[in-house]
């Protein structure tokens, strides 16, 4: 999917949909937006593209080819191969009403308006906002307030990307700590290296 949040990020990939909600990759990477919006307004609005690779006016074309007495489901799954849960989304956001006119229902098939009221409690996270702000780190990761203190990966308050990602950044971080650490010993204890 492509999402785009209406603070105007757009970014493109996988989105899962549960009972608790949507998780995915282009949701946590607006994850930040999304949590700043429903925190200040009490919720915020995704627009989802269930189709991004073809245009308004080619999903329009394909839905035009329906077949008398075919289904809608049939139609969407047979035309733009869209899957049943994008259907159940749709039937979901139009509340079972969805578009009689082709050129309606390639509108809301290119930006889907989902309504985002929260994000998922704490203890249900992958990834979590929040930790020690870059200004209180020098260039070592040591706290400028506390000396001989170092702090690495998700203990900084970083959006942290998920994945591998997360995991490259996590070890990435512990390594530029450490040296940061060993550089600071040998400062403070010259003589003892």
């Amino acid at each position: 999917v492509l999402g785009e949040t209406d603070l105007g990020e757009t970014v493109r990939g996988e989105m899962m949909i549960s009972a608790q909600g949507i998780e995915g990759g282009c949701v946590y990477a607006v994850g930040r937006e999304l949590r700043a919006a429903c925190d200040a307004q009490g919720n915020t609005v995704m627009l989802i593209d269930l189709r991004p690779d073809l245009s308004v006016e080619q999903v329009e074309q394909r839905l035009s080819t329906a077949k008398p007495k075919e289904s809608t489901s049939t139609l969407l799954r047979r035309t733009i191969g869209l899957p049943a849960v994008a259907i159940g989304l749709l039937r979901e956001v139009t509340k079972n009403v969805l578009p009689r006119q082709a050129s309606d229902m390639a509108v809301l098939i290119k930006s889907l308006p989902l309504q985002v009221v929260a994000t998922e409690e704490l203890d249900r996270a992958i990834s979590t906002a929040g930790g020690v702000a870059f200004e209180e780190l020098d260039d070592r990761f040591m706290l400028r307030r506390l000396p001989g203190v170092f702090v690495a990966g998700e203990m900084i308050d970083w959006e942290a990307p998920t994945g591998g990602y997360l995991l490259q950044a996590t070890l990435s971080t512990a390594v530029a700590a450490a040296n940061g650490a060993l550089s600071w010993w040998e400062e403070e204890h010259p003589t003892e290296m």
